[in-house]
């Protein structure tokens, strides 16, 4: 993981969920406005404030990290409250509700806002061709044949309606696929000049969904950065660079490139790159990479357990160091040059061998590997296409953009419930919208960034309005109760559905963040 891309990932979900919440507890403040209930403090940012100003009767704030935010009314904890005019619980509880309910609302506003702002501006978004998974050297060692290639799709084919549905973007081919339930899908698709009709039958994937096993169309490797000295460098890739072909060989995907230079370690290779839309060909020589895996045994500073490291970079540079000075040793012979020493591990691979590196003593089966390197990052350079409408289609689309992505979601949580989806595959929470919106900011830009920071927003939306005690939903819920009785819940009653709802959502919150931790590093 680049500092590059931790700093993008963690500026970016600050940002993202920052900018969400902020105009979260905005609805807030000015839903409280307009029925006349006063805030006592509006923060741009948790914990103290560093900027402050009293405007009326309310605060408002700026603190050290100006990140999210918060409101708080008067009277907003019914025991601290004084019966005063202005304070929350003062109000009816039908005047309580658009306080409530504007904080959603103004996640929903801003999806609003982007969608037609974007549509309006023009963006790139991934096209609806498709690649087909099984072409995957890794896919194609275990025989899988994909649904689409069954039907007779293949990669390349543009995907333009799904039962009779227009599809516009590679995410309404997710939809339809997503929600089939595993029915048959009439596709139709172009393919050239001519336009075909199949039929195909998703497959339920690993995660509970259903999949007709393709993925965006890519065109070649993206490079992200490359390490300062490499060959890539020297070679003259740069960021945005697209790899098409390397020795005239066709790139579609970054593995195909990796495997090629994989085997062509100190050989001059040939790079075809689209760099602003032209083609430039360059010359690169790999420089050789070598990794010793290791299979513990037994190793004093891992406390003998056991476990698989690998040995590279600057730990292989200690022990050439090590030689130097006939410090290293295996199995007990001293080694005086690094190619003695790389024939020796190469005949102890299958055994347990004991390796001394100074006062270090790792005993444990050795591999050793040495392949032609790069040194560049690569990503998908998926088809986009540019889209852009005028005033009216941009307006109309900021409407029905958000309208389908809440369904899409509201299905799912719909499935979740019912044991459809896999909870544990599907609920996701901060810490990996966090690294979702890494992914996007570092390797798609800030368009799709902006984009997704809309589909959050609505998903905020979506959260906030369920009625789960603590949240927006379940106080919209209480507070009509207590119009249609015309008295309030009794004390006992809403300390237990405080209690139940803060119970909830600790146990939830503990979860959501070990599931997160969970798919970032196992799954």
């Amino acid at each position: 993981m680049s500092i590059g891309y931790l700093i993008t990932t963690v500026v970016g979900a600050l940002i993202l969920l920052g900018i969400c919440i902020f105009v979260h507890e905005l609805g807030h403040l000015l839903g409280g406005k307009m029925v006349g209930i006063k805030a006592k403090v509006f923060s741009l940012g948790y914990g103290k404030g560093v900027l402050k100003k009293q405007i009326g009767e309310t605060t408002y704030q700026v603190t050290l990290i100006p990140f999210g935010g918060y409101c708080q009314f008067y009277g907003e904890d019914p025991s601290e409250g004084e019966g005063k005019p202005g304070e929350f619980y003062y109000a009816p509880p039908l005047k309580r509700i658009v306080p409530v309910v504007m904080g959603p609302l103004f996640n929903l506003f801003l999806g609003i806002i982007i969608f037609f702002a974007m549509n309006l501006i023009g963006y790139e978004r991934e096209s609806s061709r498709v690649y087909l998974i099984d072409e995957f050297d890794s896919v194609k060692k275990t025989g899988y044949v994909a649904p689409a290639r069954k039907a007779g799709i293949q990669s390349g084919d543009v995907i333009i309606a799904i039962n009779n549905a227009s599809i516009h973007q590679f995410s309404d081919i997710q939809k339809a696929v997503f929600f089939s339930d595993g029915s048959p899908l009439s596709v139709r698709l172009k393919r050239g000049g001519d336009e075909l009709n199949v039929n195909v039958i998703p497959e339920k994937a690993e995660r509970g969904r259903f999949s007709v096993g393709v993925i965006p169309f890519v065109k070649g490797a993206r490079v992200s950065r490359t390490i300062s000295g490499s060959a890539a460098e020297k070679a003259g890739l740069v960021p945005g660079d697209i790899i098409v072909k390397v020795d005239n060989r066709p790139v579609r995907v970054p593995e195909d490139f990796i495997t090629h230079v994989k085997a062509k370690k100190e050989q001059e290779i040939a790079i075809e790159v689209e760099r602003n839309g032209k083609m430039e060909r360059l010359t690169a020589k790999p420089a050789t990479r070598e990794v010793i895996s290791v299979q513990l045994v037994e190793n004093a500073r891992l406390k003998g357990k056991g476990g698989d490291i690998e040995i590279d970079g600057r730990t292989l540079e200690k022990i050439k160091e090590g030689i130097a000075k006939g410090k290293v040793s295996l199995d007990d012979m001293r080694l005086t040059d690094y190619p003695s020493f790389v024939r020796e591990l190469q005949k102890a691979q299958g055994r347990v061998a004991t390796l001394k590196i100074g006062d270090e003593t790792i005993n444990g089966i050795f591999s050793y590997t040495s392949f032609g390197f790069m040194g560049v990052e690569t990503g998908q350079a998926q088809d986009m296409v540019m889209v852009r409408y005028g005033v009216g289609e941009s307006f109309i689309r900021a409407f029905t953009e958000p309208y389908g992505f809440i369904v899409m979601n509201l299905k799912g949580l719909g499935m979740l419930f019912t044991g459809k989806l896999n909870v544990r595959e599907n609920l996701s929470g901060p810490i990996f919208i966090a690294k979702i919106a890494g992914d996007v900011a570092y390797y798609r830009g800030i368009a799709p960034f902006i984009i997704l920071m809309a589909q959050i927003s609505i998903i905020l939306m979506i959260m906030n309005l369920l009625p789960i005690p603590m949240v927006d939903g379940s106080y919209v819920i209480i507070f009509i109760i207590e119009a249609i009785r015309r008295k309030p819940l009794s004390k006992k009653t809403m300390e237990r559905i405080q209690y139940v709802g803060m119970t909830l959502l600790i146990t939830l919150g503990v979860f959501i963040v070990f599931n997160d931790i969970m798919k970032l590093f196992f799954m």
